[in-house]
């Protein structure tokens, strides 16, 4: 990913396209999520976990020191109604663009694990031993667990619908923020 990252901000930089990107920290109720947007407005990444936040701002800056990363406030953020409607209930599916370039960066394994983690339904669950199956790597429930762990757009590519055979499983976020997206998300679909 690191490599796929760094020809990224080079394709950015040779074409005069600049690299100023913004970091998000916005608040929606108990939920906060930490966002980088490129100066494409595309999603670089998306997060529940500061940490990690964090570690992609550095690496950013370490593969090409004339990144630039200002800080917005939540008002100003592109997709702010789009996670509000989310968190609310109002939309199920996001509208955003394709063109993430971590995810886009993944392995051959992870972009095909991300892809059907993608195709999981709205207020459904699998387990990683069903996605190892269905990403070709029956045996693969660890390698599919490893994969959803570096999902670089949390929520987007909804993770948090994927669960151990014998509970949650982890998350990047913390397993009470998974917890709470699976309820948020199941009490939708009773309603």
């Amino acid at each position: 990913m690191k490599k796929y990252l760094h020809n990224y901000l080079l394709k950015l930089s040779c074409s005069g396209a600049g690299l100023d990107f913004a970091s998000v920290t916005c608040r929606y109720g108990k939920f906060t999520i930490y966002c980088i947007m490129g100066p494409e407005e595309n999603i670089i990444q998306l997060t529940f976990a500061p940490g990690k936040h964090e570690r992609v701002q550095e690496l950013l800056k370490i593969l090409n020191r004339r990144v630039s990363l200002s800080k917005l406030q939540q008002k100003n953020f592109r997709y702010n109604t789009m996670f509000a409607d989310y968190f609310s209930g109002r939309i199920t599916k996001f509208s955003c663009s394709r063109e993430l370039p971590l995810v886009a960066g993944g392995t051959k394994f992870q972009k095909n694990v991300w892809r059907h983690i993608e195709a999981i339904p709205y207020g459904s669950i699998i387990t990683y031993k069903k996605l190892a199956e269905l990403a070709g790597s029956p045996k693969g429930s660890r390698a599919a667990a490893m994969a959803c762990g570096a999902n670089p757009a949390a929520l987007i590519v909804p993770c948090h619908r994927v669960v151990s055979v014998s509970g949650l499983g982890g998350f990047a976020g913390g397993v009470a923020i998974k917890k709470a997206l699976l309820s948020l998300e199941q009490s939708r679909v009773n309603l």
